[in-house]
């Protein structure tokens, strides 16, 4: 699969038009980095399930898609370097969670606050040492702690340009370690403890990418 799917009128590096059919939007969005809100989204479902949180399915798997939508305007030079990045560049992307809240505008569709607060808010941390806002614990929506989860899990979880894949066992420690820190305690403990159930969301997602025909179960076709 591509890096970046590419859609009959738009490339997703560039501001969408904003008469792009909303499929094609998320589409678009979520397969930046090789699926990565994609599979967040679908982590995000599980999660919720997991935890008993109520929060509507559809939903948290949107605002998991959505995320990184500030990323269709950071350089793919950035994004893909094969190589640590430079504290310039580190800025550059420390900017995309400010400008997916501002791509969301433009494209002039109605989402749901959900999916606002995740596209701005996914790099809060529990201890508020996280950004743009550095917002500290409870102050950070609940459907936003789901999402940065979910998007550590599978940022650890997927090979990257600049670095190996990490092994179960090491996603597991760090969940452990962050928990009341980057992420709200209970919930980064329950998802250490229940991995092998996200692993299994995961795999299935990466054996559909390299199948290539058939969706996954649960993923977004409008």
């Amino acid at each position: 699969m591509p890096d970046c799917t590419i859609a009959p009128t738009w490339d997703a590096g560039t501001l969408p038009p904003p008469s792009l059919p909303h499929k094609d939007f998320i589409q678009g969005v979520s397969n930046i980095q090789n699926g990565h809100g994609r599979r967040v989204g679908l982590l995000a479902v599980l999660i919720n399930r997991l935890a008993g949180l109520g929060l509507d399915p559809d939903i948290i798997q949107l605002a998991g898609e959505l995320h990184d939508t500030g990323k269709v305007l950071t350089g793919r030079d950035i994004l893909h370097a094969p190589r640590a990045l430079t504290p310039d560049e580190k800025n550059v992307i420390r900017k995309h969670p400010l400008l997916g809240l501002g791509v969301l505008q433009w494209y002039r569709h109605d989402f749901p606050r959900e999916v606002m607060d995740a596209a701005l808010l996914h790099h809060e941390r529990w201890d508020g040492t996280g950004y743009p806002l550095g917002l500290k614990g409870q102050n950070i929506p609940l459907w936003v702690q789901v999402i940065s989860v979910a998007d550590t899990i599978d940022a650890c979880l997927s090979k990257r340009n600049y670095k190996h894949s990490w092994t179960p066992e090491a996603v597991r420690k760090i969940l452990q370690q962050e928990a009341g820190r980057a992420f709200e305690p209970k919930l980064a403990i329950l998802c250490a403890a229940h991995l092998d159930e996200l692993l299994e969301v995961w795999d299935a997602d990466y054996a559909w990418e390299k199948a290539g025909d058939t969706l996954p179960t649960g993923l977004h076709t409008n």
